[in-house]
């Protein structure tokens, strides 16, 4: 049963042990650690680069420097937009021989469409960490859609820390969902289990085009206007216009746009578990429907269930060709992971800040206000 595995992903108290025990290096005491995760801080050093890389087994990112084909740059100049960087983080590892580490974009970064991957030495895949690593970190970043100001310190992805295989089995989703209750209705009501679509690949949530005035928004790409990374007040008609109800239902997602829509359901992740939005499926449709994957304990949950879920805020680029989205449709998967131990604080301690606790409908990222939306 659940309850009685020990493989699974850390809470904050064994990530605060991983620190403690300089497992994980470089840390602050102010450092944000979140109830399954910690973000991770950028240095000023950075390089542009003529094209994603990854290094080989046995080989080191700083062998790849040496090579001469990454160029030296600053912090002080902007990200531009499609440009290629690579930054090292203020973190390092030294991991245990059973603990082993996945990445991925912050919420923040990800509805602004700045593509990160973290990139670790002799390790050919993004984004993962292997068991017992020892060694630097690297991010690369990709503004996608607009040029974007950052500053040394910024946390712009995060990373979880696993023993063992976390994920849940299509079996376990079922016995999750009949005792907690997963998936919720706008109107506060349990999606009945005959209705849920669960299989290996966990459960599937669909896109909400109906509830809202305004049911996502599209970025509008420019060169011409700079994203400052630290500010809190943007107007979101600087970078993005909004999507309003359709009519019809549907709505045509172009080729090589990026979108933020929500989910229908409303989803709860217990304080004893984790949850990730696989980031692409394509027998679902040609776009990616997520870049930031990770949902903490206590997410629509609360310390003790009171919350009756929170939406989703999907972040959604199209690849090949258009597509014609409609209410209801399947968008993406979501998968639950259990931890090793329960977490002691929930997403959405007001210790923690977390900046989307009370998201309703499709909702930017922390840099925008919203005000200015809603006096448009």
């Amino acid at each position: 049963m659940l309850e009685n595995s020990i493989s699974g992903a850390l809470p904050i108290q064994k990530i605060q042990n991983l620190i403690q025990t300089r497992s994980i290096i470089g840390v602050k005491e102010d450092h944000p650690v979140q109830p399954s995760s910690i973000d991770l801080s950028i240095s000023n050093e950075i390089y542009r680069m003529r094209g994603s890389f990854l290094p080989q087994k046995g080989e080191s990112v700083r062998d790849i420097l040496r090579e001469g084909i990454l160029f030296p740059t600053s912090l002080d100049i902007p990200l531009e937009l499609q440009g290629i960087y690579l930054v090292r983080l203020q973190e390092t590892l030294d991991l245990p021989v059973d603990i082993h580490a996945y990445a991925n974009n912050k919420s923040s970064s990800g509805r602004i469409n700045l593509q990160t991957r973290l990139i670790a030495d002799g390790v050919p895949q993004f984004d993962k960490i292997p068991p017992g690593y020892q060694g630097e970190l690297w991010l690369e970043i990709i503004p996608k859609s607009f040029p974007v100001k950052l500053k040394t310190g910024e946390y712009l992805n995060q990373i979880r820390f696993f023993q063992g295989d976390a994920r849940l089995s299509q079996q376990e989703h079922f016995e999750l969902h009949k005792t907690q209750r997963l998936l919720y209705n706008i109107d506060g009501k349990p999606l009945p289990e005959e209705t849920l679509i669960i299989d290996p690949d966990g459960l599937t949530t669909t896109i909400d085009l109906s509830s809202q005035q305004i049911i996502g928004f599209k970025s509008t790409p420019t060169t011409c206007r700079l994203l400052d990374y630290t500010q809190r007040d943007l107007n979101p008609f600087d970078f993005f216009e909004p999507i309003y109800r359709p009519k019809n239902g549907q709505v045509v997602m172009r080729r090589g746009e990026f979108y933020i829509f929500v989910t229908k359901e409303f989803l709860r992740v217990p304080l004893g578990f984790a949850m990730e939005i696989t980031p692409y499926n394509p027998s679902s449709g040609e776009f990616r429907s997520h870049y930031a994957g990770f949902f903490d304990p206590g997410f629509g949950f609360g310390n003790k269930g009171e919350i009756l879920g929170t939406p989703a805020v999907l972040e959604i680029f199209t690849y090949d060709n258009d597509f014609i989205l409609r209410d209801g449709q399947s968008i993406c998967k979501i998968v639950y992971e259990r931890l090793i131990e329960p977490s002691l604080i929930s997403y959405g301690d007001p210790c923690l800040g977390s900046h989307y606790f009370n998201q309703r409908g499709p909702q930017l990222s922390k840099h925008f206000s919203m005000n200015k939306l809603l006096l448009n």
